[in-house]
């Protein structure tokens, strides 16, 4: 193959592939920081809603506590001590592991969002693929447009 040649197919090669190839680079740090404002924003998010859970838990917990205050204040016999206390521990255990599961949720959804959001920005404009930039490579490495299409 003459030097003539490859570099007639490496030009026609450069005419017929799409445009969004090569804006593929100028467009990257767009979509990059387009990702990074989504999963902060995500993660902002995610944030409150663990805050609002611990806000609502820590208000359960004092409206109960204060509750069995008042119960303790008051006369009580020995029975009504046992039964304030295993009130506190049921409560306790209850509120521990809704507590817990109101995380894991938030964090579950939390993870789902990013994930989303990653796919997203990376979807967005379909083209250019991998193979198609695996191509463009090749064809300015080896000089010849014809070797980058035999896939």
């Amino acid at each position: 193959m003459t030097a003539k040649a490859s570099r007639a197919d490496s030009a026609r090669l450069m005419t017929e592939m799409p445009f969004t190839t090569f804006s593929f680079f100028t467009e990257m740090p767009r979509r990059q920081l387009a990702l990074m404002a989504q999963s902060a924003s995500a993660l902002f998010r995610g944030s409150q809603e663990v805050r609002q859970i611990q806000q609502d838990a820590a208000q359960r917990a004092s409206e109960h506590y204060e509750e069995a205050m008042h119960r303790l204040r008051g006369d009580c016999d020995y029975n009504d001590l046992l039964a304030v206390q295993a009130e506190l521990i049921r409560f306790n255990m209850q509120e521990a592991s809704q507590y817990w599961q109101q995380l894991a949720t938030a964090g579950m959804k939390l993870q789902a969002e990013m994930v989303s959001s990653a796919r997203d920005v990376a979807l967005e404009g379909g083209d250019p693929t991998l193979e198609s930039l695996q191509r463009v490579f090749a064809a300015t490495l080896n000089g010849s447009g014809t070797a980058a299409f035999t896939h």
